[in-house]
């Protein structure tokens, strides 16, 4: 869907990553059909920041799931991501399953 090879399971405390490992981090929190709570960092992050954390809430809306994003604590680069969810997921995704 988003063009880029991902390795992850639904196991809390299990790693994953994204796009050929530029993004890493691991499962926190996973209530099915829910919410999913990761900690997330690309190889961008230095050291010395920290992991930022991803909070992904499912809603239902009729035949439909709404899908919110939290994507909180990341370094001060990291506003280029707000715009990478848009691009390289949300497209696709809507492009994938329709409007």
């Amino acid at each position: 869907m988003t063009g880029a090879a991902a390795i992850a399971t639904a196991q809390v405390g299990a790693e994953f990553e994204a796009w050929g490992g530029y993004i890493l981090g691991r499962n926190l929190e996973i209530e099915t059909n829910q919410r999913i709570v990761q900690s997330w960092r690309t190889v961008e992050f230095t050291e010395e920041e920290g992991d930022s954390r991803l909070e992904v809430l499912f809603q239902a809306a009729g035949d439909s799931t709404v899908v919110t994003i939290d994507h909180s604590n990341l370094p001060e680069h990291g506003m280029q991501y707000l715009k990478g969810w848009a691009d390289h997921y949300f497209t696709p995704m809507k492009a994938f399953f329709g409007q």
